[in-house]
């Protein structure tokens, strides 16, 4: 009788392991980067500035910065073990991922728990504010233990099998969760625009779910056999650095590394935000052209790294990579060309760097020292991530101190009293008239400005004079954004229309009478008769809402469901909004306050991560020298030719 096989021998069972693995990689990536998408709905809901926002994405890598994580995540692991250092670790990313949501939710703004302790001290914060920061220090905390957890279970299963393809793959999956938070965020703000973040919250659960389940199959492996891990020279050891910061070469890979990585990952917190304000892209198609640059380096980084290792050129391609990278960012910062150029370019940038960088470490640090150097790259690195969106985000600041006109009660009053006419002017931060430019107009009512209760949420197209002056007619805007449908005014009788939009089909209307709601905004009704194929079925539809003498009121798209006796329920304002006439929703006659909101100027940002590509290119040119003096070969094929 043959000896029972080993988990780690089958196959299926092995690539499984490594589709969990990297799905729960994913959503650490997910969540990472969800909020860049939305980070206009960030700054008008929450009150936040481009500081603010920056401060919060800095604090993801406050605990690898200040607390050593990248040394003391790898300590942890190896004495406590994959299975409670992932678990706990996985679990402070749930944590600090509902944390953050809760930050942003209505609950905690309303006055929630720990609402009035946040009050209490640093006043010049908000309670948001610090919630967040918080909630990202931990998930932070969390994350970059948990990839080091996640690339060890990968080792496990692939030790001395495909592990250079399962290692690829894993990174791979890893940044296509990145790009679908670019693709998904900006499709996830109905119907609240905090549904996008509760769904990242969502995925961290299910990833840690994803983990639970791993820890019992990791069991039955432990059962089987013993698998040691433990290998010299991923050893952070603080012997090692004094030989290698005396390493002219390890220094200037060292900082092309910090330097490259913070004119990439900063700049994709922004990109979409930059997207929406010079170029007055829609905030999906913003999402979604950020997202070409992971796409990108999904298919272009194994090709490059294919070409370094048979073809060699390592130095010479990351003097390329990092000139690619301030051509990019200059394109951003100075013309008007197609945005989709810049980010193609800073896609195979981002791709050919990493792709010649890290194997070309190998070829510098003796092998019983790559451990520490690696260890010391990523704290170095993790030093930039914590201080160029803050700092990104104090440059946005401080480049557009005019982009928010606030229009206070009686303000607001004047404006109702002259049909919604609003006179603004667009100027620069030394004050001086932004002439002749088309630009995109956004225009928010608050009920709570205090707290962001936004009431109304349009902008609009408009071009200045040559004063920078322009014009807009507040409600009747060529893109309504949003509207609280709980506004609405309940002293007429309207009448609803429903219609069901099959695939490819006509619009029907299955229903066209009287409407009433109750407190909770619910629709609920009765179809007439000759709908019965529509029982206990969900359906996809129009509700559109009419007053007395026909005017059209509200139009939103939604989905039904019809129950055996014909009764259906919609929750109103909670589809996706096409229409809604002002002058039924009080901001023609009520007391509100306003913010007008004009684009940012992201001039002087790209300009910051452009002179981060200089110094890049500087210390790859040094690095290229250097290595013709100090023979490490780093224009030679990785692959030793038998």
């Amino acid at each position: 009788m043959s000896a029972k096989k080993l988990l780690t021998e089958i196959p299926a069972a092995r690539w499984g392991v490594l589709i969990l693995a990297s799905f729960i990689m994913a959503t650490n990536y997910y969540f990472y980067d969800l909020l860049a998408p939305i980070q206009d709905l960030v700054r008008i809901n929450l009150g936040f500035s481009a500081s603010d926002y920056g401060l919060v994405m800095s604090a993801y890598a406050f605990p690898n910065v200040f607390l050593a994580m990248a040394i003391i995540g790898g300590i942890i692991l190896d004495r406590m073990g994959i299975r409670i250092t992932g678990f706990s670790f996985i679990f402070l990313m749930g944590i600090g991922g509902a944390l953050t949501a809760y930050a942003a939710s209505s609950t905690f703004l309303g006055g929630g728990f720990g609402y009035n302790f946040l009050n209490s001290f640093l006043t010049s914060y908000t309670p948001q504010l610090k919630l967040m920061i918080f909630g990202f220090f931990l998930f932070g905390l969390g994350a970059e233990t948990s990839i080091v957890v996640l690339s060890k279970i990968i080792v496990k299963w692939f030790k001395g099998k495909e592990i250079a393809l399962a290692l690829g793959l894993n990174l791979a999956i890893g940044r296509l969760g990145a790009a679908l938070a670019f693709t998904l965020s900006p499709r996830l703000v109905h119907p609240e625009w905090t549904t996008a973040i509760y769904f990242g919250v969502l995925l961290l659960w299910i990833g840690l779910l994803g983990f639970i389940i791993y820890m019992l199959i990791d069991t039955k492996v432990d059962r089987q056999v013993t698998i040691d891990l433990k290998d010299p020279e991923d050893e952070f050891k603080l012997s090692d650095l004094k030989d290698l910061v005396t390493n002219r070469s390890v220094i200037y890979i060292t900082l092309l590394c910090v330097t490259f990585y913070s004119a990439v990952f900063p700049f994709l917190k922004f990109a979409p935000d930059l997207l929406m304000n010079k170029y007055s892209m829609p905030r999906q198609m913003a999402g979604d052209v950020t997202s070409y640059l992971f796409y990108g380096t999904m298919i272009l980084t194994p090709l490059f790294g294919w070409f370094t290792d048979h073809r060699g050129r390592s130095a010479s391609i990351m003097y390329l990579g990092s000139g690619l990278l301030i051509i990019a960012h200059l394109m951003f910062a100075l013309t008007q060309i197609e945005p989709r150029i810049p980010i193609v370019l800073l896609g195979i940038a981002f791709s050919l760097v990493p792709a010649a960088m890290w194997p070309a470490v190998t070829k510098i640090v003796p092998t019983a020292k790559l451990g520490t150097a690696y260890g010391f790259m990523f704290s170095v690195q993790n030093i930039g991530l914590f201080i160029f969106p803050y700092l990104i985000g104090f440059v946005v600041d401080s480049s557009n101190p005019n982009y928010r006109a606030a229009v206070d009660a009686d303000q607001f009053e004047i404006v109702q009293q002259d049909n919604m006419q609003y006179k603004g002017s667009y100027l620069d931060r030394k004050d001086r008239p932004i002439a002749n430019r088309e630009i995109l107009v956004n225009t928010v009512i608050f009920e709570d400005i205090i707290s962001g209760s936004v009431v109304w949420n349009e902008s609009h197209q408009v071009t200045t004079d040559a004063q920078g002056q322009f014009e807009i007619e507040i409600g009747n805007a060529e893109t309504l954004l949003s509207a609280d449908f709980s506004k609405l005014d309940d002293s007429f009788e309207y009448r609803a229309e429903l219609t069901k939009t099959p695939k490819n089909e006509d619009e029907v209307v299955v229903y066209n009478n009287s409407f009433n709601r109750d407190e909770n905004d619910v629709f609920v009704s009765l179809l007439p008769g000759g709908h019965e194929e529509m029982y206990e079925k969900t359906h996809r539809g129009i509700i559109r809402l009419y007053a007395p003498d026909g005017e059209l009121v509200w139009e939103e798209s939604t989905r039904f469901y019809v129950d055996p006796a014909g009764q259906f329920e919609i929750i109103m304002g909670q589809g996706r909004l096409a229409y809604a006439n002002p002058d039924f929703f009080g901001i023609t006659g009520q007391r509100f306050t306003a913010e007008v909101i004009k684009p940012l100027d992201y001039t002087n940002p790209m300009l910051v991560f452009s002179i981060l590509g200089f110094f890049g290119l500087f210390f790859a040119y040094l690095l290229k020298r250097d290595d013709k003096t100090s023979g490490y070969g780093l224009e030679l094929p990785n692959k030793v030719k038998e």
